[in-house]
């Protein structure tokens, strides 16, 4: 087994008791995930621990895109290598070896997971705002590697905001950013729906330009992820 894979699910399963300890997770449309092959998971922002619960919620691998300022914090630096995560900036554009290190996974064959809303939902401190609009970074990596987008919500039951901790090293990164003394809190779930839509392929558009393959691939997704929070059943 491929070493990264390994330590992932190791990690996974040694932390699973301690991470999101007291946390329902209901997960719908796991069938929506492929069993084998490359395709880019597409989710939500809200909270620091979105990753987290993913994880945990979906039994195949996956190379998160983690913002790069992450990589300072000890510990988590060894963590995120061991596993195969891919650092990205969280502002301006990616650099050619986060796009690299990106690609690569995919022609792997693996699933790559990308929060395309970035930071500023949860910056905003605004936990009934809409869905921000998506950056298109995903669907210009999909567009390279010619794979599929999966549309994924994290859709809160239960959930309460908790004071924000913001690590030391991390802090000054943020701080370029967003003013901190506005941003007091953070969301921690309670009870949490994990909801998968069906796969969505460049195949239909595959005649047009990239620019109007990319933009499609931006609006159809956003708009699976809308119907997916909007569903008053998941199925």
């Amino acid at each position: 087994m491929d070493v990264q894979i390994a330590a992932y699910h190791s990690l996974r399963w040694l932390l699973r008791p301690f991470l999101l300890r007291g946390v329902a997770i209901a997960t719908h449309g796991i069938n929506h995930i492929p069993q084998q092959g490359a395709a880019i998971i597409v989710c939500n922002h809200r909270s620091d621990t979105d990753g987290l619960l993913m994880t945990l919620a979906l039994p195949r691998y996956i190379a998160w895109m983690v913002a790069d300022y992450m990589t300072t914090v000890p510990i988590t630096r060894q963590l995120l290598a061991l596993t195969g995560m891919v650092p990205v900036k969280t502002e301006g554009q990616p650099t050619p070896s986060s796009i690299k290190r990106a690609l690569h996974r995919l022609r792997q064959g693996k699933l790559l997971g990308i929060f395309p809303e970035g930071e500023d939902y949860i910056f905003a401190n605004d936990f009934n705002a809409p869905l921000a609009q998506l950056r298109s970074g995903f669907a210009h990596l999909a567009y390279v590697a010619q794979v599929p987008v999966i549309p994924a919500m994290i859709v809160p039951k239960a959930e309460k905001l908790e004071p924000i901790t913001i690590p030391s090293a991390v802090r000054p990164h943020i701080e370029q950013h967003y003013d901190l003394a506005n941003i007091r809190s953070i969301v921690r779930y309670r009870a949490a729906d994990v909801r998968i839509g069906k796969a969505i392929s460049l195949k239909p558009v595959a005649r047009l330009d990239k620019h109007e393959q990319v933009g499609w691939l931006q609006m159809q997704t956003r708009q699976a992820m809308l119907n997916l929070q909007n569903q008053l059943d998941a199925a």
